[in-house]
């Protein structure tokens, strides 16, 4: 039976208002969870749809098996990247916002494409996935999708590719967000080498937890 972390597709699915997640392969199989361990718990109820009332506090999600081992943690807190760490302690690599990316996205549009982007209210998004030492092994592109009308307007994202230092496409999230249940669907293109491959499968819990 194929484990979580050589699954090449998995879906995240969010069960609650709290920080617990089912985790499944193909044909929707069980491969594991993930659950809070650490930190405030988030709010519940009608109160929860507007603020989880996490703020800046840390929180630590344990990624587990089906037998209940911890496989990794995923670590949140204020200020710093989102720490991927071994049950052992040891830091696997760090999700991390990359402005300077976001940056050249929106001016990669040209100067007239970009002020009417940044006109029009235009969104975008990247993240990095990183290694222990922090140097990048992995680039996160965000499609976002404009939703609502008016001062209702929003951007929400909806897919994200990755690509590795060498331009090469490794794996797609699809994303559905939901009140207090976010769905990600992760496909894995090859079968990636540690800490890359981890880092992967992990990105989507850690992006989740930054939007809590």
């Amino acid at each position: 039976m194929t484990d979580l972390l050589n699954s090449p597709f998995l879906k995240i699915e969010q069960q609650s208002s709290q920080l617990e997640y089912r985790i499944e392969g193909q044909d929707d199989r069980p491969l594991g969870q993930a659950t809070q361990v650490s930190g405030p718990k988030p709010r519940k109820g009608l109160i929860g749809m507007f603020s989880s009332g996490l703020k800046d506090a840390r929180v630590v999600v344990q990624v587990s098996g089906l037998d209940g081992a911890p496989l990794f943690y995923v670590d949140r807190q204020d200020g710093a990247p989102v720490a991927i760490v071994a049950p052992d302690g040891t830091v696997i690599g760090r999700f991390q916002y990359d402005l300077v990316g976001v940056a050249q996205q929106m001016a990669g549009g040209g100067v007239g494409r970009g002020m009417l982007g940044a006109l029009a209210g235009a969104a975008a998004m990247r993240h990095r996935l990183l290694d222990s030492a922090d140097r990048p092994l992995c680039e996160l592109a965000w499609e976002m999708r404009r939703t609502g009308a008016a001062e209702n307007v929003r951007w929400v994202p909806v897919a994200c590719d990755y690509t590795d230092m060498n331009g090469q496409r490794i794996a797609r999230a699809d994303v559905k967000e939901a009140t207090f249940k976010d769905r990600y669907s992760l496909q894995l293109m090859y079968q990636l080498p540690d800490p890359l491959r981890t880092l992967v499968i992990a990105s989507p819990l850690a992006f989740d937890l930054t939007r809590s």
